[in-house]
């Protein structure tokens, strides 16, 4: 990526081989229980809260007869993410430069990209306190959601820098957040009339998958049926933190690595910059395909919570919200994004009047502010494991490896930063959007070529990371998203979907048997490999598709 070894980074692969050491026993799954349930936590963002309430709200129950199968597309998915980490201890994105460096650094920039304006998870999240509280008084409902998302912001911060290990602050706030909104939602409809009597034509539904589109269909919403399919789930990057979830909880070969922990509270642990494998004893294989059904049965309890708290969410939509649009109570326009978590409110407000719609909001904002600092964590993580494996101690040269990372950031984030429509309406909004994307890629990757000529620690680098997404957090709420960026985001949630698929059935059954100790004893089945080639078509499909309907190609 600079000097004399820039070749090396951007034509070659990450070919350092793998420490070895013994597969750990697997004392107990329950002692490791956790990836799985901080998975559906996240998970419960957009897809759970926004776009299949809003679909059901509009289109009825013509799309739940496919849920069951979007939400096992992800399951599949996430056990290749999984499996990986399992055999070898290190995150996926050293797997995505084990394939090739370019695949790598690709990966890194548009997750740099991806990442630049999701401080509107916490938006989300501080309008259901605002409509709660209606505090602090007097002050209009964005001024309140600022005031909200500045405290939000500090509290999470503060959480990730004093927890004493830093994925043990993500797995306690997101499973609180995952175990309140399922029992929040399923409280809901029992004490819903409106919504409990629409349980059995609900599920009736869910057998009856249903082909075309429904009546009433206005094309554009395809945008919001692919990101529902690749987000019924997490989708997109999001899947991608299960592999350093698990790596933090020790699942597998992991044990040998260390974990992130407070530069506070916390001992600094070792974190060797590649992965630890196994040599193919008996003892070893067997270990390893224990792992493996323990990564299943985590997995699959994270997604089946996931598609239960939909159903959850679909079938309050359609009992309670569905007959208000129908009726014309509820205007389209107030079921769009963040602002269907305020409507959200007459779910519980059906038995409970202000009080429930009060406790409604609350659930809302559980849903949503546990993603921001799970973002921040992952990000972190993103930045950390490509600079740390594949930069330090291999360049010197801090302004040119700045300038090797900087440059196609910058050309990446300029034209989605720039929206036309909202420079013209309010030209300095719209610079602004410019200019703090550009200052925001140049902070991350300023960080990246000085940690990497400075040889910080993988710990180092992680909370400067931090602390500059949280920074930009905080910037971002007195500016407007362009809009050519949140069209990105969404595109490229389905292209990431695909491309990652597809790279997994190479990594995992080709690749890893070759450069692994235990060789073919880690390739999975062939069924597995049969699956996930079907899954990844249909993901290839449904974004051709969109991209056909969406810019007409």
């Amino acid at each position: 990526m600079a000097e004399s070894k820039a070749s090396k980074f951007l034509t070659g692969r990450l070919d350092k081989p793998f420490s070895k050491a013994n597969m750990p026993k697997l004392i107990s799954i329950w002692a490791l229980f956790g990836p799985g349930l901080v998975w559906a936590g996240l998970s419960q963002g957009s897809g759970e809260l926004i776009w299949w309430p809003y679909m059901v709200t509009k289109y009825g129950l013509f799309f739940v007869g496919w849920l069951i199968v979007f939400a096992f597309l992800q399951f599949w998915y996430n056990q290749e993410l999984g499996r990986y980490t399992l055999l070898t201890g290190e995150s996926i994105f050293e797997g995505w430069h084990r394939v090739h460096h370019l695949l790598g650094w690709f990966m890194f920039i548009m997750a740099i990209i991806f990442y630049s304006w999701v401080g509107g998870y916490l938006g989300g999240a501080a309008s259901a306190l605002s409509a709660v509280t209606n505090f602090p008084a007097g002050w209009d409902a964005a001024s309140q959601g600022r005031f909200w998302s500045t405290v939000l912001i500090i509290i999470l911060y503060l959480l990730i820098l004093l927890g004493p290990v830093a994925y043990r602050v993500v797995e306690v706030v997101e499973s609180i957040a995952a175990l309140a909104s399922f029992f929040g939602m399923l409280l809901a409809i029992v004490v819903t009339p409106a919504a409990s009597a629409v349980v059995g034509e609900y599920f009736a539904a869910l057998f009856q998958p249903q082909f075309g589109l429904p009546q009433g269909w206005e094309a554009a919403d395809v945008g919001i049926l692919i990101t529902m399919i690749a987000y019924t789930g997490a989708g997109g990057f999001w899947n991608m933190a299960y592999s350093y979830w698990l790596r933090d909880s020790n699942w597998g070969m992991a044990k040998h690595i260390g974990r992130v922990t407070s530069p506070i509270t916390g001992e600094e642990e070792a974190i060797p910059s590649i992965g630890v494998a196994f040599d193919p004893t008996p003892e070893n294989l067997e270990l390893a395909h224990k792992w493996s059904l323990a990564l299943w049965v985590d997995n699959l309890f994270g997604v089946l919570l996931n598609l239960a708290t939909i159903f959850l969410t679909s079938i309050l939509s359609y009992g309670i919200l569905r007959p208000k649009y129908l009726a014309g109570q509820i205007t389209v326009e107030q079921m769009k994004g963040w602002k269907l978590v305020v409507i959200q409110g007459e779910w519980l407000a059906e038995a409970w009047g202000a009080v429930g719609r009060a406790v409604m909001l609350i659930l809302g904002f559980f849903f949503l502010f546990d993603t921001f600092i799970t973002a921040g964590d992952f990000f972190a993580r993103i930045v950390s494991s490509n600079v740390y494996t594949n930069l330090t101690g291999e360049v010197k040269d801090k302004t040119k490896t700045w300038l090797s990372l900087f440059i196609p950031v910058a050309i990446g984030l300029i034209p989605f930063s720039y929206d036309p429509a909202l420079l013209s309406k309010d030209p300095a909004m719209g610079s602004a959007a410019i200019i703090i994307g550009l200052v925001y890629g140049l902070a991350i990757t300023g960080v990246s070529a000085f940690s990497a000529t400075e040889q910080w620690s993988y710990r180092k680098t992680y909370y400067a990371i931090v602390t500059i997404f949280y920074a930009m957090g905080l910037a971002q709420l007195f500016l407007k998203k362009p809009g050519p960026l949140i069209l990105l985001t969404g595109v490229t949630s389905m292209f990431i979907m695909v491309l990652a698929c597809w790279v997994l059935l190479y990594l995992n059954w080709f690749l890893l048997p070759k450069i692994h100790p235990a060789g073919k004893h880690v390739r999975p089945n062939w069924i597995h490999f049969i699956i996930l080639l079907g899954i990844s078509i249909v993901f290839t499909y449904t974004f051709v598709w969109y991209l056909s309907v969406k810019f007409g190609f």
